[in-house]
């Protein structure tokens, strides 16, 4: 059971239904927004019925039903921040708001085989199933489960977002997600990351927005005056430029280890990706995606240089 108290650091009107899980397959928290007419609620949670149960438990504790909510923001088109709509979308019929590039992904989730570069482990002869296996839908179905979902609005990006009382500024932060977005809102300093910066941090694929569209994203949440931040994997903190700074730090070190690995001599793709990551079950994924990522910024910055399959798909140091 999840804590049915609202939290004391959050703005009133403003409720948080908090996952106690934080690592991968973990459903995200949902933000909750009250106003006269209901709720809005920021992400659902994954597909399982479960995880629907907590949730519409949550609202009874805090005096509301699923009939409740008018208003569903998606912050990206992901199983655990939308698998749940299968079940919601049985009761109620709210409006959905996506970004704009999230809209035909959550119409038709078999398109984030694209979008969650599945492909890369192919390329370099990493994987060891037919390519018609490496189906993320497939892989999220026990884990995690996927539901499509109609948008009935598009965010915008770079707009505002009238919830309840509350006036949010709707920030792109892609790597993890092209359309990923977190929200800030300005009175209150209440800044709900998404999956942008959290506990964990998030996976990355070149296909999502790559590491540079990563960096990126932290750059505007940086420049925001934030004096709260919430997350979808993690619990509330009052030091977002710390919590951003960490995240930011986690991904540049990771970087420093790939060079770090190429010092002594070209490596073969499958090889660096072997020894960055030690754990075998992501090999196919998100690890090539991750590696990828980084080599697609050092080689724009003239820092590595990635030969073609002829020559074994070696990597090396520039000189």
């Amino acid at each position: 059971m999840q804590n049915s108290r609202p939290d004391p650091l959050l703005p009133e009107g403003v409720l948080l239904h908090r996952e106690k899980a934080t690592l991968w397959p973990a459903s995200a928290n949902v933000l909750a927004v009250r106003d006269s007419e209901g709720l809005s609620l920021v992400d659902v949670g994954c597909g399982h019925e479960e995880t629907y149960l907590r949730l519409k438990e949550f609202l009874a504790s805090q005096g509301f039903r699923i009939h409740d909510v008018h208003t569903v923001v998606l912050t990206h088109a992901h199983p655990d921040h939308m698998g749940a709509m299968r079940f919601l979308l049985q009761e109620i019929r709210p409006r959905v708001l996506l970004h704009p590039v999230e809209v035909p992904l959550a119409a038709e989730p078999s398109r984030l085989n694209q979008t969650f570069g599945m492909d890369i482990p192919f390329r370099y002869g990493m994987a060891d199933i037919p390519r018609e296996r490496a189906d993320i839908i497939e892989y999220f179905r026990s884990l995690c489960p996927m539901a499509g979902a109609e948008a009935t609005h598009e965010l915008e990006p770079g707009g505002e977002l009238r919830l309840g009382e509350f006036t949010f500024q709707v920030v792109e932060t892609p790597g993890h997600a092209n359309g990923l977005v977190s929200l800030f809102e300005e009175s209150t300093g209440l800044l709900f990351s998404a999956d942008a910066v959290g506990e964990v941090v998030a996976w990355y694929a070149p296909q999502s927005g790559g590491l540079t569209g990563f960096l990126e994203g932290l750059d505007r949440l940086e420049a925001l005056p934030a004096a709260l931040l919430v997350p979808s994997h993690g619990g509330v903190s009052g030091r977002p430029a710390e919590e951003i700074a960490r995240t930011r730090a986690y991904l540049l070190r990771r970087e420093e280890k790939i060079i770090r690995q190429l010092a002594s001599g070209p490596l073969p793709f499958p090889e660096l990706v072997k020894r960055i990551f030690k754990n075998p079950l992501i090999h196919l994924f998100p690890g090539p995606q991750i590696i990828q990522c980084h080599l697609d910024k050092l080689e724009a910055e003239g820092r590595v240089r990635l030969h073609g399959e002829e020559e074994g798909w070696l990597v090396e140091l520039v000189p």
